[in-house]
C-alpha cells in the first residue's frame, strides 16, 4: 500500500509522490523561541518527527529543514504589535539575543528529551536577513510589492489577479476583506488591509533591525519560511509542514511571496496538525491549563510515554490532554518494555508479520498513528500472555516502535539495571525463606524504581 497523505490544499488524501525519485524534501514550521516548548508545540514537532522516520522506514532518504523565528513574529497578526522575542526579553530584563541562545538549548533539550531527531537543517531567520532582503526586491519588481514610508507590502489583490491566493484557506477576495475589517487595525498605509507586510520600518525603540533599501527595520513574519525553505530545498519540493493556525494567513502569505519571487509556490503537499485542548478549553496560561515539557519531565513523567501519548491521537484530530491519559501511557510502555524484554524464546513469529501489516497500513493512511499504536500493543499483549516470543518478533517490537519514536528497551543506566538485579536477588532469597514482610517490602522499592514486578516459578522478574 502506498502511503497516502491528507494535502490540506487540495483537502484531499493523496498518494505521495516525491518529485525524485526516493528523496523527500520536507519544510516545517519551526519554534518562536521566546519561552519553553509547551505540550501543544511538541504535537506537531512529533507528528513531522514521525512522518520523517515512517518515510525512512519506508526507504526514502529525507531531507528535513526546520526554521527557528528569533524575530519578525508580533503579537497581532496584522503587522502591529511587538516582537514576541522583544516583549518576553524586556519582561526578564534580558538583550533578545541573549534569551534566544537559553531557549534555543532548551528547546533542543526538551526535544531530545521527546527523541525529536535534530533536522538535517535548522536555520534561523536572523541569520538569513541579506536573502529576506534580495527576497523582498524581487517581489517589488515582479510587481507584487509596494513601499511606503520605510514599509513594504505585499499586493494580495494584485497578485490574486495572476496566481491563486486563498485556495489553502478556502477564502476568496470578499472573504478577505471582511476577514481584514474583523482582525486588522486599520493600517492607512496599506492598499488594501489584507495586504501583508515583508518589511517593517523599525521605531526607535525596536532593538533588532537592519539596514534595508527601504528602511531601517526588521522582515515580516510571513517572509522567512518562504525564504528559508527555497534557500535549502529549492523552489520547489515536496512537503510543507505546521499547525491548523498556519492555514490563514501565515501558509497562503508563504505561498504567494514564493509564487510572486520566484514563479513556484514551494511544496505540493501542505499538512496540518490539529490543537490539543485541556478538559476541552484552549490551553492558556491565564486559565491555568498550561503545560511544557519540561514541566511535565520535572513531574515524572518519561520522554517516551509523553510522545506516545501524543501519538495515541490522529495528528488531524483535535484531542484532549490530560495527566490521567499520560499515566495510561506510562504503563502502555511498561507494556511494550516487558514484551520486549520477554522475546527471547520461541513463537509468535507469524503474528509478529500480521501485525506489522496492519501497521504499515495504518501508517499509510495518512500517517494514522493512533491505530498503529493499537497494532504494536496487540503484539505486546500477545507475547506477554504467553510469556515468551521469537527474537525476531522483539526485532519487530523494536523497529515499528522507533517507527513512532518510542524505544521499547528497558530505559536504564548500568548502576540502575545492576540495583534491580540486586534487589531482585534479595526478594528471592526472601520469598525462598518464607520471610514475606521483607518480599514485599523489596517489591516496594523496586516499584518506586518504576518497575512492574512479578512472581513465577523461575523467580522473580522486573520489567
Amino acid at each position: 500500500m502506498a502511503l497516502k497523505l491528507y494535502n490540506t490544499l487540495t483537502r484531499e488524501k493523496e498518494e505521495f509522490k516525491p518529485l525524485e525519485e526516493g528523496k523527500v524534501k520536507m519544510y516545517s514550521c519551526g519554534q518562536t523561541i521566546y519561552d519553553d516548548l509547551h505540550i501543544g508545540n511538541a504535537r506537531a514537532y512529533v507528528a513531522w518527527d514521525t512522518l520523517r522516520r515512517y518515510m525512512e522506514y519506508k526507504g526514502l532518504t529525507v531531507r528535513h529543514v526546520q526554521n527557528i523565528t528569533d524575530v519578525g513574529h508580533l503579537t497581532d497578526d496584522g503587522d502591529q504589535g511587538e516582537d514576541k522575542v522583544e516583549k518576553r526579553a524586556k519582561e526578564l530584563g534580558l538583550e533578545p539575543m541573549e534569551l534566544v541562545e537559553d531557549q534555543i538549548q532548551r528547546y533542543f533539550e526538551d526535544t531530545k528529551a521527546l527523541n525529536i531527531e535534530r533536522q538535517d537543517i535548522v536555520p534561523r531567520a536572523t541569520g538569513h536577513i541579506n536573502e529576506m532582503i534580495h527576497y523582498v526586491e524581487e517581489i517589488i519588481e515582479n510587481g507584487y510589492g509596494y513601499e511606503v514610508d520605510g514599509n513594504v507590502y505585499f499586493d494580495v489583490e494584485k497578485f490574486a489577479e495572476d496566481y491563486p491566493y486563498g485556495e489553502m484557506a478556502k477564502k476568496d477576495i470578499g472573504d478577505l476583506k471582511e476577514d481584514a475589517q474583523a482582525r486588522v487595525e486599520h493600517d492607512k498605509k496599506k492598499k488594501n488591509q489584507f495586504d501583508f507586510a515583508l518589511w517593517i520600518d523599525a521605531d526607535e525603540s525596536h532593538a533588532m533591525k537592519w539596514e534595508s533599501p527601504w528602511s531601517e527595520g526588521y522582515p515580516g513574519w510571513h517572509l522567512e519560511c518562504s525564504v528559508m525553505s527555497q534557500k535549502y530545498l529549492g523552489d520547489e519540493f515536496d512537503i510543507h509542514t505546521g499547525g491548523k493556525d498556519h492555514i490563514f494567513p501565515h501558509h497562503p502569505n508563504e505561498r504567494a511571496q514564493a509564487f510572486a519571487a520566484s514563479g513556484k509556490g514551494q511544496a505540493r503537499y501542505w499538512l496540518h496538525n490539529e490543537f490539543i485542548q485541556v478538559e476541552g478549553e484552549k490551553m492558556s496560561k491565564s486559565e491555568g491549563n498550561f503545560y511544557t515539557v519540561r514541566e511535565l519531565l520535572e513531574d515524572g513523567f518519561s520522554g517516551d510515554a509523553i510522545r506516545l501519548y501524543i501519538n495515541s491521537a490522529h495528528y488531524r484530530t483535535e484531542t484532549d490532554f490530560s495527566k490521567e491519559g499520560l499515566e495510561k501511557a506510562e504503563k502502555e510502555l511498561k507494556k511494550l518494555r516487558k514484551a520486549y524484554k520477554l522475546s527471547d524464546g520461541e513463537g509468535l513469529e507469524k503474528e509478529a508479520e500480521k501485525l506489522r501489516r496492519e501497521f504499515e497500513e495504518n501508517m499509510d493512511d495518512d500517517l494514522n498513528t493512533a491505530k498503529a499504536k493499537q497494532a504494536m500493543l496487540k503484539l505486546a499483549g500477545q507475547v506477554n500472555s504467553r510469556g515468551e516470543a521469537s527474537e525476531k518478533v522483539r526485532d519487530t517490537l523494536r523497529e515499528l516502535s522507533m517507527v513512532l519514536g518510542i524505544d521499547v528497551r528497558p530505559d536504564l543506566t548500568a548502576r540502575e539495571g545492576s540495583m534491580a538485579d540486586f534487589l531482585s536477588q534479595l526478594r528471592d532469597q526472601a520469598r525462598e525463606r518464607e520471610d514475606y514482610e521483607a518480599s514485599d517490602f523489596i517489591r516496594e522499592r523496586l516499584e518506586e524504581l518504576g518497575f512492574e514486578v512479578e512472581d513465577s516459578e523461575e523467580g522473580s522478574q522486573y520489567f
